[in-house]
C-alpha cells in the first residue's frame, strides 16, 4: 500500500496534502448532505474547485474512514484512496485498480469478442 498523503480532522472536515511525483496539493473533505444511502459523504476540494467525492465504507474491517475518487481532466484515471483511521495524521493510502484479466486459456474468448467459433 502506497502512502500519498495525511489529513487531519478539523471539526466535521479533514484537510491534508495529496503528495505524488506528479500531484502536490491541498485537499479539504467537507461533508454534505446525503441525497440517498449511496451518494457520498464528502466532496473534495482544492481551493475552490471539486475534484471528488469519499464515502463512508461498508466494510469496517477495511480500517478505512473514508473510501475516496479524486479526478481531474489531465488525469489518465481517476485516484482511488482509503483514508485509514488511528492516530493522525489519518494516512491517505492509493487503491490500484485491477487491470482486466488477460484470458486463462488459449481457447477463452474475451467478452467482447464477438467473432463466429468453429464448431467443436
Amino acid at each position: 500500500m502506497t502512502t500519498i498523503g495525511y489529513f487531519r480532522r478539523d471539526g466535521e472536515t479533514f484537510v491534508g496534502r495529496l503528495s505524488t511525483l506528479q500531484i502536490d496539493a491541498t485537499v479539504k473533505l467537507v461533508p454534505i448532505e446525503r441525497v440517498s444511502p449511496r451518494a457520498p459523504a464528502f466532496r473534495a476540494y482544492v481551493g475552490d474547485n471539486e475534484c471528488g467525492a469519499a464515502w463512508r465504507p461498508l466494510d469496517p474491517a477495511s480500517g478505512a474512514i473514508l473510501n475516496l475518487e479524486l479526478d481531474d481532466p489531465t488525469w489518465s484515471e481517476p485516484v482511488n484512496a482509503r483514508l485509514m483511521a488511528g492516530e493522525e495524521p489519518h494516512p491517505l493510502v492509493w487503491i490500484r485498480q485491477k487491470a482486466d484479466r488477460a484470458p486463462e486459456r488459449a481457447g477463452d474468448k474475451p467478452a467482447d469478442d464477438t467473432r463466429p467459433r468453429p464448431p467443436t
